[in-house]
């Protein structure tokens, strides 16, 4: 299991945990407290987790490919580095060149959310010579590629609506429904969407 795999399942089981929490509250405080927000959080976290593993898979992958651990991608070798972070390298000693060009691809990194479907597949592509990502990824998920697919851009959708316009349905203003079933049947996928990428790309 990669550094980055190790994480990921620290982050997921945290977010999981939040279901036994909201389950335990709906069961022993009473109405009209609402508990759903716990729930909205939990798929917040497990898409942050979901997000942060192909961060760091793709970050780590790039930095092995550079010193020479991997092979490179075409992606990787059409990256373009500032004159900077090329002086910075080719100077380098203490800390070594490597330091300066993960702080480099980090930069570049961070500013990009890995959480739709194409997002997914091209930052994949740094480390991952495939053409047909989502369909290796599908195959072990058992699902077709385009459920598989469909089904994560759903999640990203509903994960933006809950952070960017506090999950209000934008005609009446209120908040939409959630279910607690289906926030669990979501973090379950993107544990084994996450399980399955890191498997491919190891």
């Amino acid at each position: 299991m990669s550094r980055a795999h190790t994480v990921f399942k620290r982050n997921i089981g945290e977010a999981k945990q939040l279901s036994a929490l909201h389950n335990f509250l709906l069961n022993n405080v009473p109405l009209p407290i609402s508990h759903d927000d716990i729930l909205r959080a939990q798929l917040v976290y497990s898409v942050s987790a979901f997000d942060k593993l192909m961060h760091d898979l793709i970050l780590d992958g790039v930095v092995d490919i550079y010193l020479g651990g991997r092979a490179p991608t075409p992606k990787y070798l059409s990256e373009v580095l500032t004159m900077d972070t090329y002086i910075r390298m080719k100077n380098a000693t203490i800390p070594p060149a490597e330091y300066f060009f993960r702080d480099a691809m980090l930069n570049k990194f961070k500013t990009i959310s890995y959480q739709e479907p194409g997002k997914v597949a091209d930052g994949l592509s740094y480390i991952w010579e495939e053409s047909h990502k989502w369909v290796k990824i599908s195959q072990l998920l058992g699902m077709s590629d385009s459920d598989a697919k469909r089904k994560l851009k759903l999640i990203a959708i509903r994960r933006n609506a809950i952070v960017h316009e506090a999950d209000l349905d934008p005609v009446t203003h209120i908040k939409q429904s959630i279910d607690s079933q289906i926030v669990s049947d979501n973090t379950n996928f993107l544990e084994s969407c996450g399980d399955a990428i890191e498997h491919l790309v190891s």
